[in-house]
């Protein structure tokens, strides 16, 4: 394996998300000063750093070492949790909650839009639209 694959593989996945740097910071719960470190001096991160890294992405270690994309989808523990807590619910409040979260892609796809970290902002935007 390449040494500069793991710095490029954060980076695609952020490109695909079409995540900034400080998004994937506060995804990862990592502070944006560690990882802008990371890119711009090229060092390779920590076990550690990348386990949160993946965990923000929601993908296993696994998933994002597999070049080739041949390695079926596992679900990370946090995944594993929220569908069993989804399956718990009623069937009613399965859609309540499915709602819920489009709404949330859409406030999140506008603070982004904006570069805000503001959720009123997003919010009184969407309801502009």
């Amino acid at each position: 394996m390449r040494e500069d694959y793991v710095l490029k593989r954060v980076t695609q996945l952020r490109e695909e998300r079409n995540w900034t740097l400080y998004r994937l910071a506060k995804e990862a719960d990592i502070s944006y000063s560690t990882l802008s470190n990371t890119f711009h001096r090229n060092n390779v991160p920590s076990v550690s750093t990348l386990m949160r890294i993946c965990d923000g992405f929601g993908i296993t270690m696994s998933e994002f070492f597999d070049e080739d994309g041949t390695m079926p989808k596992q679900l990370t523990a946090s995944d594993q949790q929220l569908l069993a807590d989804f399956h718990r619910l009623p069937r009613s409040d399965r859609g309540l909650v499915t709602a819920y979260m489009q709404g949330l892609l859409k406030i999140s796809s506008i603070r982004e839009s904006q570069d805000t970290s503001d959720p009123f902002v997003a919010f009184d935007a969407l309801k502009a639209n």
